[in-house]
């Protein structure tokens, strides 16, 4: 069993020479992804003498006293001499956010080994967080929050006051996102957990026995995590916020699809393949293979079959409307949940106004591009690794170098292409930040509206792969390399994508004519029926009389109305993340142009690291005045 969370969360987290923030970390805190995967630790700290203790920030022998210098060992880290005591004591509660996880699966993810983190193999296979764990969170963040705000800017460096404000931000909207639990469903007909912990679960490599036992501790819990979820799930129906019918039955179909392929499905062949890693005898193998088809056989396929009957027996108690801001406290968490994937202090109103100026913007200067040169949607292609190939020699080329690395990417099971994005790239282990994974979704981007080259510049080269490594590598702290937020991250990988179509090997009006006509369709206006129907109450008939004055009929809506009402907040993190980050580079490019080099400029931004979109702006502008 999991002990319980003491409440007093940060020891009080009072700024002064009386109380210090503990150094002992306790059990962690999880934050939910949009994947569903649980991630990122918020630290509590109560001693837990099972958690090692994390270093200190190196004062550079500027301090006497029980700080000294710390031996990483094998450990890959930025490297930092703190220029102050506030600095220190910043830098070491940068730190001690990171130590720590919940489960095994989850410890998986975040680091390639805890052991070289700080942090102990969890005994858990699978934790499902509770109301009250949330509640714990979104106290916790409060108290963090104070805490922070008792620093003395003034005796912090500009990268220190970037992360300040950027944990600020991040632990506000998350202090009060936190608050509705009910509102944020594990259950998700596109990405749930009823499909990624399968493949989270699948992919894990065994490179020793103690992986395989691990391993096996994961799966069984699957019975009683997945239990949990129900019941977390039938308390939403009761409250009138469960899924309606149609987005039951997409749940339903991911976890048939599970039992439909007991005995060719990738939960079985997987755990053969990954077993040759280890070089085991024939009993040994033998033995591993008939403990792993108990398991699926006792526990795994039994919760998947619980999940079909008690989710069947849901339907028809469910919310038809998707009209989330209808709902109890719905609009607060709407809000809330909004403002963290708009990474700005906006509110819904006020970014919406943005976001369609843009939408007729884009629309009143290409849709007569569209109309002379035919489809926005094709402009050639490569290969996936052709594409990979070119984005990866280009970026290296034309930004600045980061350390080789090692990518791992997987295929998407076709079984689910219609419930995964069209590829996913997940953040690096903590430990080890040359480690690198990419989902792809072959069922979807074998379609014409999906091309490789924009795919791998998003997720890969120089998108989210290569921000992430390089402001890993660069940054002196990690929170805002290892917690970006999406719109941030997002925002940087859309844009990496209309950074290369520029140079791409293709014909460049009809290349930009084709990525405009996507990013306009794709991303602003799903955005927009978004906010409509899930902040603004816009009926289905609504939602296409808006589609209709962007050339769209009822076939593209109904598209529309299935991904938009199977998700949160769809597309604003892509949409608000692009327009910000957009607005800010192209006002450095527009007023540096011909003093400063483009790849200049794109990393001076990247050095920055993650922080809200005005904070961003501050800085960006401070470079401009300084190089005019």
């Amino acid at each position: 069993m999991r002990p319980p969370l003491s409440r007093d969360i940060m020891g009080g987290m009072k700024k002064g020479k009386e109380t210090k923030l503990s150094y002992e970390i306790a059990k962690v805190m999880l934050l939910l992804s949009a994947s569903g995967m649980l991630f990122m630790p918020l630290s509590a700290c109560s001693k837990d003498e099972s958690i090692a203790t994390p270093p200190l920030a190196d004062d550079g022998g500027k301090y006497p006293g029980e700080r000294s210098s710390v031996n990483w060992d094998d450990v890959v880290a930025p490297t930092y001499v703190a220029q102050t005591p506030e600095s220190m004591e910043l830098h070491d509660f940068d730190l001690s956010y990171f130590v720590g996880i919940s489960d095994i699966l989850n410890a998986y993810y975040v680091y390639d080994d805890p052991t070289q983190f700080y942090t102990n193999w969890p005994s858990e296979g699978l934790y499902y967080p509770t109301e009250a764990d949330y509640t714990i969170a979104s106290d916790s963040y409060r108290d963090c929050i104070e805490y922070l705000k008792g620093f003395d800017r003034t005796q912090l460096t500009d990268e220190d006051l970037r992360l300040l404000d950027d944990m600020i931000f991040d632990f506000s909207c998350r202090e009060e996102v936190y608050k509705y639990y009910y509102y944020l469903p594990q259950f998700f007909p596109r990405g749930g957990i009823q499909v990624t912990y399968p493949l989270l679960t699948s992919l894990i490599q065994f490179t020793s026995k103690s992986d395989v036992e691990r391993y096996f501790l994961i799966l069984e819990d699957y019975g009683d995590y997945f239990a949990k979820a129900v019941e977390t799930e039938k308390s939403r129906s009761a409250m009138g916020i469960g899924w309606g019918d149609e987005h039951l039955d997409q749940i339903i179909a991911d976890c048939q699809t599970i039992l439909d392929n007991k005995a060719t499905g990738f939960m079985k062949t997987t755990f053969e393949s990954r077993l040759g890693a280890l070089h085991l005898s024939q009993q040994e193998t033998e033995d591993y293979l008939a403990r792993n088809q108990e398991l699926l056989d006792t526990v795994v396929y039994p919760a998947f079959e619980m999940m079909v009957t008690e989710l069947t027996a849901l339907k028809g108690t469910g919310s038809d409307s998707v009209y989330l801001a209808s709902t109890p406290e719905g609009k607060a968490f709407y809000e809330a949940y909004f403002r963290m994937n708009a990474g700005v202090d906006l509110s819904v109103d006020e970014c919406t106004r943005i976001l369609q100026d843009k939408i007729d913007a884009i629309y009143a200067e290409y849709e007569p591009r569209w109309v002379t040169r035919g489809s926005y949607f094709t402009f050639g292609d490569m290969e996936f690794q052709e594409a990979w190939d070119w984005c990866e020699r280009f970026t290296r080329d034309h930004f600045p170098e980061i350390l080789n690395n090692e990518v791992s990417v997987y295929e998407v099971p076709k079984d689910f292409s219609d419930s995964m994005q069209p590829a996913t790239y997940y953040v690096s282990p903590i430990d080890k930040f040359t480690k690198h994974s990419v989902w792809v979704n072959t069922g979807l981007v074998e379609d014409d509206l999906y091309d490789m080259f924009t795919l791998i510049s998003h997720e890969m080269y120089p998108g989210h792969l290569y921000q992430h490594q390089y402001q890993a590598e660069n940054l002196n702290n990690y929170y805002q390399a290892f917690a970006a937020s999406l719109p941030y991250a997002e925002g940087w990988a859309q844009y990496s994508e209309w950074i290369m179509i520029h140079y791409a090997p293709f014909d460049q009006e009809m290349a930009e004519n084709a990525w405009m006509g996507q990013t306009l369709y794709s991303t602003l206006i799903a955005a927009r029926l978004s906010i409509g129907i899930e902040y603004e109450g816009w009926s289905y008939s609504d939602c296409l009389a808006y589609i209709e004055k962007y050339d769209q009929d009822d076939t593209v809506m109904q598209d529309y109305w299935t991904h938009i009402t199977s998700s949160q907040c769809y597309a604003v993190e892509y949409a608000m993340g692009y327009i910000f980050t957009e607005q800010i580079l192209d006002h450095a490019l527009e007023e540096l142009d011909g003093k400063v080099a483009p790849e200049e400029i794109y990393k001076a931004y990247l050095d920055l690291g993650c922080a809200p979109f005005e904070v961003l702006e501050k800085y960006m502008n401070e470079y401009i005045d300084e190089n005019k």
